[in-house]
């Protein structure tokens, strides 16, 4: 046991002094500054839509305003899901992904239009998923810059998101088909996203609860936030499409509902959605 008072015997305390000058370290850069070396690759992986342009319906500048929604929809998400979890880059690659399949999607809608809504639904699944999943083959084959690689199941994520927001444009349309309403419409989008959820992920619910206890309001949590992001993801794309004339044939013609102000008999050219929809 030492005794303060012998504190003064650890040595004389003459002797050359020592300068020695603190400083504190830098302060770290924001984060939207870190990120941007990172972004690059998002922003590489829209390069995969400008052969798009090259289609019929698409060469025209008015198809070009979907830049718009793509700047909001990644900005907005990316930003949502750096401060949820701590910058993870490998999600927020996966989000910018999956808006590269939406707005492909978006661009090829009037191809994939049908009078049979199971038929449109057919065609739009693998173009989400498959553009989405492009998009993310490069942050698949990076290197794993962490001991647990949790790619392979964002890629998974990825097709079961392609599969929720398909599921949801396709009852949403199924739902106003006898009265459209743009409030109406995004209200049912809302409501089957988050059922479109609810049903994908009752299954890992179920097998997980089979074996280890479960928290059922982290996992309500959970499902509230990842139908959030799908929407805050989507949204920009239909209002684009609703005051937007070329994309709001292409959305109208796919979800098979009347445009607003147009009878669902009208006479008159609908544009090129109208013309997938007759075959």
């Amino acid at each position: 046991m030492v005794s303060y008072a012998n504190l003064g015997g650890l040595g004389a305390r003459a002797g050359v002094p020592v300068v020695h000058t603190w400083e504190p370290p830098p302060p770290e850069p924001p984060w939207i500054i870190t990120a941007a070396p990172k972004s690059l690759g998002i922003l590489a992986a829209t390069l995969i839509l400008l052969p798009l342009f090259l289609l019929r319906p698409n060469r025209c500048a008015a198809a070009w305003w979907i830049w718009l929604p793509v700047g909001i929809s990644g900005l907005a998400g990316v930003t949502i899901v750096c401060l949820m979890s701590d910058s993870d880059w490998s999600l927020a690659q996966a989000v910018g992904a999956f808006v590269v399949g939406l707005v492909a999607m978006w661009l090829l809608m009037p191809f994939l239009g049908s009078r049979y809504r199971t038929v449109a639904f057919c065609k739009a699944l693998p173009v989400l998923a498959g553009f989405s999943l492009l998009a993310f083959v490069p942050t698949l084959l990076a290197a794993n810059s962490g001991w647990l690689d949790f790619r392979p199941h964002l890629a998974a994520l990825l097709a079961l998101g392609s599969l929720s927001v398909t599921l949801a444009l396709t009852f949403g349309g199924q739902s106003v088909r006898h009265r459209f309403g743009r409030i109406r419409f995004l209200f049912w989008l809302a409501v089957w996203t988050l059922l479109a959820w609810t049903v994908i992920a009752s299954a890992f619910v179920f097998i997980r609860s089979l074996n280890h206890p479960f928290d059922w309001g982290e996992s309500v949590v959970a499902l509230l936030v990842i139908t959030g992001l799908t929407l805050v993801l989507i949204l920009p794309l239909v209002l684009l499409s609703f005051f937007q004339p070329i994309y709001r044939a292409r959305l109208f013609g796919f979800l098979h509902v009347p445009q607003p102000g147009r009878s669902a008999g009208a006479a008159g050219p609908l544009g090129m959605a109208d013309v997938v929809q007759s075959r």
